[in-house]
């Protein structure tokens, strides 16, 4: 097999990063934009010594779940990649996805994985929108989203799966920059704008990421906040450069910075630079499935690392004896003590740093827990973690990921310390997408 070559496949089922495998013989072969059980003429453009890499050229026998999609912009724009595919079918190519990843990497298989019971309405979930900034044929700022494995700016008319309050931001900063920005130099500074609402307050809060700080920034804010009534907040953060993603503290330049969210009966304030998951529907089913698995008893002390905003701790806090949240970004801390006040808890306290560093000092000072819980970045939480958090001998060891691969990788460390993984449950907080989130319960080994 080479480069260029033209194959007939059959597609079987859904990789990480959304790409679908078929076989030809033995050769697996990787394949965007195709559906699991059908028939599909593959071109190949890349080759290993293990896999192939191809771009689909025709469907000779569509899969009984293939569907139009509902995005103009489906196959160019890199935000989703199974609009294509019927919901339902979605959520079982995801859960066949995360059950190879714990037996393949972890060596997990006899562990029942719940699949994720979706969403009712799986479309405008996203409460938080990055559009990336362009300029067209005539000189015009566009704002849109990047082709996937590209740079390029994919301009849009609409986003089924954002909050129409972030695409109303969307149009109006796109027409509010053509109209303040002066000349190239001020057009081509604005790099993306990020728009995050609440849907609770339907509010806004926009960043706009710029390279240096410009006057019509200040213009653009208010211009921007007079246009959209329920915009609340504009700030402003600085990069190097257009591909750079980190940008710096974003800085407040009209109005205020917090928003508020409501998840249930708990409500949290959330800052700029904070994370907070993307779909607050979803977000509630989350915390019942962290609650139900943690098992929190008024008696328990509850641990929890990497706890952000206070999104899963305060909840678990409120049926805790004592809550202790672990957690290293300034703004996140900020937000979760505020969250802490806001909720009425006096049960929690939330140590500032890193979890690979502060849960062993808890191990070593002989604390015992009856709950851990860990929601680590996609890089997972590692070997040291996993171990400090069994030498706190909880009753329940619950972890909660968005990538199946560093999963199966903590689970595998898990069973190393003496626990077992009982059960996983899927929970579908990006439809559309190839992501999810699996929520993890251990106990200790009989």
């Amino acid at each position: 097999m080479k480069v260029g070559d033209k194959v007939s496949l059959r597609v079987d089922s859904l990789a990480a990063g959304g790409d679908f495998i078929g076989r030809t013989g033995p050769f697996a072969v990787f394949v965007s934009g195709s559906a699991p059980g059908e028939i599909a003429k593959v071109e190949i453009t890349e080759v290993s010594k293990t896999y192939a890499r191809g771009r689909l050229v025709s469907v000779e026998h569509p899969s009984p779940d293939r569907i139009q999609a509902r995005c103009p912009h489906f196959g160019e724009c890199g935000g989703c990649d199974l609009q294509h595919i019927y919901y339902p079918a979605q959520l079982a190519q995801k859960a066949l996805l995360v059950k190879e990843t714990l037996r393949r990497i972890g060596g997990i298989s006899e562990v029942e994985v719940s699949p994720a019971p979706g969403m009712e309405e799986p479309w405008a979930y996203r409460n938080k929108a990055e559009y990336f900034a362009g300029r067209d044929a005539e000189g015009r700022v566009f704002l849109g989203f990047l082709q996937r494995n590209s740079h390029q700016v994919v301009p849009i008319s609409g986003c089924a799966v954002q909050h129409p309050l972030n695409e109303k931001v969307r149009r109006s900063v796109s027409e509010l920059m053509n109209l303040h920005a002066q000349g190239a130099r001020e057009k081509d500074s604005l790099v993306k704008v990020i728009s995050r609402v609440s849907f609770a307050a339907e509010r806004a809060c926009v960043t706009l990421v710029t390279m240096g700080r410009h006057p019509f920034v200040e213009t653009l804010a208010d211009a921007l906040m007079e246009e959209i009534p329920e915009v609340s907040g504009v700030c402003c953060s600085q990069t190097r450069s257009r591909r750079a993603v980190r940008h710096s503290p974003a800085e407040i330049v009209a109005g205020s910075p917090y928003l508020v969210e409501n998840i249930k009966e708990w409500s949290f304030r959330i800052s700029p630079d904070s994370f907070f998951q993307v779909n607050p529907r979803q977000t509630a089913v989350l915390t019942e499935v962290v609650g139900r698995f943690a098992g929190v008893g008024e008696e328990d002390i509850l641990i929890e690392g990497y706890s952000g905003v206070g999104t899963l701790l305060i909840p678990l806090a409120a049926t805790a004896r004592m809550a202790t949240g672990i957690e290293e970004s300034e703004s996140a801390l900020s937000d979760a003590n505020a969250n802490v006040r806001r909720n009425h808890l006096e049960n929690t306290r939330i140590y500032k740093g890193k979890v690979e560093n502060i849960l062993p000092r808890f191990a070593a000072r002989k604390w015992h827990s009856g709950a851990v819980v860990l929601d680590p970045p996609r890089r997972g939480c590692g070997k040291a973690v996993v171990a400090a958090a069994a030498k706190l001998g909880p009753r329940s060891l619950v972890f909660v990921s968005c990538d199946p691969a560093t999963l199966a990788r903590d689970l595998q460390f898990v069973a190393s310390v003496g626990y077992a993984t009982k059960a996983v449950q899927l929970v579908d907080m990006f439809p559309h997408t190839s992501h999810i989130e699996a929520v993890a319960h251990c106990i200790p080994r009989e």
